[in-house]
């Protein structure tokens, strides 16, 4: 059960519980929910349109929600963070993030339930199943509401085919394969999609560069659409026509988050190093999946070899 105390100053004096609310960030439908209840002035309970004195202490309770998930630990998922209303997991490549039914035991979804068995499983930024990297979970309604409407700042990782230019922007819509459930397409028809990227390496002898990406836009599967539409697939792409020798999965990785945490405002920022097997596409000869790869001096710049920090 997540309980918030807030004590009224000035500010708020002759004003709404549903004003307060706002403030804080809360959608309109967790404000509609709480008008069936989980409001309490100075110890009564007290509906949204109660108007508020100064010094009146305003309770909100949230009550556990069960994880129907089946609890099941998954191999290789880091938590990096966790408070009363989020988690930050890094997540390994191979590891689904949602419960279907070619994956109901094997996902982000059980391991969560192992662990929080009272939280209902809401990720707020998602991930495909073979890409790895940082996401941000939330724990209650109130903490996923405010998130979803202030959207994590998110850089990703991405080692692609061919030496790119500095910088690039992709500015192409994306629509579904007219006979695919799962395959996106650049198509005039499609949702509008912005990718910007930024090259921090290249691999001469392989022919990879590593891109540092961010979005304007969140359309599924953009980076990889994107990257292929303009030439440079992402290595390990078999979906869209990147090469598969040398790396068995898209090489894309999110290794930063940066947002406002939804209920206390503090500034917070999460970074995950890149994994060893796009490491290796940077900086050894490739001939086949499985290369060992030998690292130079320089594997060390690459970005977010340091710890997180908060």
């Amino acid at each position: 059960m997540r309980q918030l105390t807030y004590t009224i100053d000035e500010s708020f004096e002759g004003k709404k519980i549903s004003a307060l609310l706002v403030s804080k960030g809360f959608s309109s439908e967790i404000i509609k929910m709480l008008k069936r209840g989980g409001l309490y002035v100075n110890g009564s309970a007290a509906p949204t349109v109660f108007v508020l004195s100064k010094n009146d202490t305003v309770k909100i309770i949230f009550p556990d929600e069960e994880n129907t998930a089946q609890p099941i630990l998954a191999s290789g998922v880091k938590i990096v963070y966790a408070d009363e209303d989020l988690v930050i997991a890094d997540k390994p490549p191979f590891l689904p993030m949602h419960q279907s039914i070619a994956h109901y035991e094997d996902t982000l979804a059980n391991h969560f339930a192992a662990i929080y068995p009272k939280c209902r499983f809401r990720c707020v930024t998602r991930l495909d199943k073979n890409t790895s990297g940082l996401c941000v979970i939330a724990l209650n309604k109130p903490a996923a509401a405010i998130l979803c409407h202030r959207r994590p700042q998110k850089l990703y990782y991405a080692v692609v085919e061919g030496i790119t230019e500095k910088t690039g922007t992709v500015n192409a819509p994306i629509a579904r394969e007219e006979e695919s459930m799962i395959k996106r397409k650049v198509c005039a028809q499609g949702q509008p999609a912005i990718t910007h990227y930024k090259t921090l390496k290249t691999n001469a002898d392989d022919n990879v560069s590593l891109l540092e990406i961010s979005l304007e836009t969140g359309r599924t599967h953009q980076i990889r659409v994107h990257m292929s539409y303009i030439g440079h697939p992402l290595c390990g792409d078999e979906l869209y026509a990147g090469r598969t020798d040398i790396i068995n999965r898209q090489a894309l990785h999110c290794g930063y988050v940066k947002f406002f945490h939804p209920l206390t405002g503090k500034e917070m920022e999460f970074k995950s190093q890149i994994p060893e097997d796009m490491k290796k596409l940077l900086y050894a000869k490739q001939t086949s999946v499985g290369t060992t790869g030998t690292y130079t001096e320089d594997h060390e710049k690459l970005p977010f070899n340091s710890d997180n920090k908060v």
